[in-house]
């Protein structure tokens, strides 16, 4: 028996939503899931930290991704992280994707949004602003499913 996991159909499905040309080219394409070392800044990082199977009884999986968005910019205030951030959450909050292998459960749904202004990044100093959301998707599933509608997924 081999075990799926979503996270990286997610992962990708996520990179795809966050092409967006306006934030790309606030970014100078600086998206990562796994920053450089020495990338110059403002630069994102977003990752899937945890993922769990919230299926009840039957078979097949109910994988919920929890997403986790980190922006860091080394001007000398706050202004530019938080503005990127906004554009994340504005392109991510209750967003609809496609997930290879899997069908997304109603949409993104945002959780919230922590400032974390001084810390250091390859021995420079930055400000981070970190946004947290959770995805649902259904393995193996290639047709919306009807249970899990927007307003059954409540944040």
């Amino acid at each position: 028996m081999s075990i799926l996991t979503a996270a990286n159909p997610v992962g990708e499905a996520v990179f795809g939503v966050l092409q967006d040309a306006t934030l790309q080219t606030a970014l100078g394409g600086r998206l990562y899931d796994s920053i450089p070392e020495d990338a110059p800044r403002p630069v994102v990082l977003y990752e899937i930290t945890n993922e769990r199977d919230v299926r009840g009884f039957g078979t097949g999986g109910l994988p919920e991704c929890e997403l986790r968005t980190h922006v860091y910019s080394d001007l000398g205030s706050l202004s530019e992280a938080q503005s990127l951030n906004q554009q994340i959450v504005a392109l991510l909050k209750d967003a609809q994707i496609v997930v290879t292998g899997y069908t997304q459960c109603g949409t993104i749904v945002y959780r919230e949004t922590m400032a974390l202004p001084e810390e250091i990044m390859n021995g420079i100093m930055v400000h981070e602003v970190v946004s947290t959301f959770t995805i649902w998707v259904e393995q193996g599933q290639q047709t919306p499913t009807s249970w899990a509608q927007q307003d059954w997924i409540q944040p």
